[in-house]
């Protein structure tokens, strides 16, 4: 039997036709697998599952169209009306989890997402999840439209800010580090993120799961990737996280030049919360855009790894070569940082030694003003250095 795009052959330590049910080991870990086949069957949807739960109504299916296989699984089309998400996987029960939840649920009803109808969920993993639309765009269709697509993310994440929960810096740093440890890579970033900066539910966008409601683009929350199920916690992620997902994956398509970024990330800030706005939750010291860019960047080479891609495990290598110079430029502020405390630390020298009167008043005072300008200089220097977000 032909290995099915889905199929993580980069990484498995057994052939496919031996792992159609059960565990599956990989030199990531190990996965969970369903045998996905008997439900590309038409006469399987004639009886829902008695294992699990299911969300919503039971489909009456008449016609059964296999659209395609990809790497998040296979994607089907019921009746004409419905697009099928299989997802072959356990990578957990965050499409679930949004519908369940009804605040957020009610919070969505009115914005650019389209949840789904029915989630087959078997040990909090969801298998099947149908949403109500026949179409997905393709890459090109949502690329020419992504600042409107950025618009409708923009809108989603501010609907959802009510429900953000503080920064959690010492694990989004902790998942960098799990991801560059399971890559082997050459760059390590790690980032003091802005109190701006907040974690919210996941919704996993994806630019092949993009649709057309009343002629405006509307997206469908996925599944978790299987490369952040296998290397990573799953942790709530700031919105910039996403959107620079996306971004990553459109640059695939096309690349994209700083003009192009700059608008792509404006769209989403015109449309979100303000306070994502802060200079400082931009602030490419503090992690910004640029941070979260490059967490996409290590998600798609681990999915190259993983589908053995060489052409995005190049593009993607390429890509973290070249930020090494942006960090490398974030070092040297660092050392103009470094400045600020050591005209703290004069001012504590002139202060004490005009205490203790083991200077002259006017040296102390000469030390406290050299020590305050190089302090407020340094400083000013660190921030207005600070590379543009885009």
């Amino acid at each position: 039997m032909d290995e099915p795009e889905w199929w993580p052959k980069g990484i498995v330590k057994v052939p496919f036709d031996a792992a159609l049910d059960g565990e599956v080991i990989t030199s990531f870990g190990r996965l969970n697998i369903w045998n996905t086949n008997s439900c590309l069957d038409k006469d399987w949807w004639n009886k829902q599952p008695s294992e699990g739960k299911i969300l919503g109504d039971w489909p009456e299916v008449k016609v059964l169209e296999i659209i395609q296989f990809d790497r998040n699984g296979i994607l089907l089309n019921l009746n004409g009306t419905h697009i099928v998400r299989i997802s072959p996987f356990e990578v957990g029960d965050d499409v679930s989890r949004m519908v369940r939840h009804e605040p957020w649920k009610q919070a969505l009803s009115e914005q650019p997402v389209l949840l789904p109808s029915m989630i087959w969920t078997v040990s909090g993993n969801d298998r099947i999840i149908i949403y109500p639309c026949s179409i997905l765009l393709g890459k090109q269709e949502s690329h020419s439209m992504r600042f409107r697509i950025s618009e409708s993310v923009g809108q989603i994440h501010k609907t959802l800010d009510q429900f953000a929960t503080p920064n959690t810096e010492r694990r989004w740093n902790d998942r960098m580090n799990d991801i560059e440890a399971a890559l082997k890579t050459n760059t390590l970033w790690r980032a003091p993120h802005s109190k701006f900066t907040v974690g919210l539910p996941r919704l996993n966008f994806d630019i092949d799961s993009i649709t057309i409601i009343e002629g405006k683009p509307c997206l469908l929350p996925q599944p978790r990737a299987l490369s952040e199920h296998l290397l990573c916690q799953s942790d709530r992620l700031p919105g910039l996280a996403n959107l620079m997902m996306l971004e990553r994956q459109w640059a695939e398509v096309e690349s994209h030049n700083e003009q192009s970024r700059q608008q792509f990330l404006q769209s989403w800030l015109d449309n979100a919360p303000s306070s994502y706005s802060n200079s400082k939750a931009l602030s490419t010291l503090r992690g910004g855009p640029w941070i979260w860019r490059y967490h996409a960047t290590l998600n798609l080479l681990a999915q190259a790894i993983i589908y053995s891609d060489e052409e995005l495990e190049k593009s993607s290598k390429i890509w973290l070569s070249d930020v090494s110079r942006l960090q490398a430029h974030l070092g040297v502020l660092r050392f103009w940082k470094s400045g600020l405390w050591a005209g703290v630390t004069g001012l504590i020298v002139a202060f004490f030694s005009w205490q203790l009167e083991s200077l002259s008043p006017t040296i102390s005072a000469i030390i406290a003003a050299v020590s305050l300008f190089f302090a407020i200089g340094s400083n000013q220097l660190y921030w207005s250095k600070d590379p543009k977000p885009y």
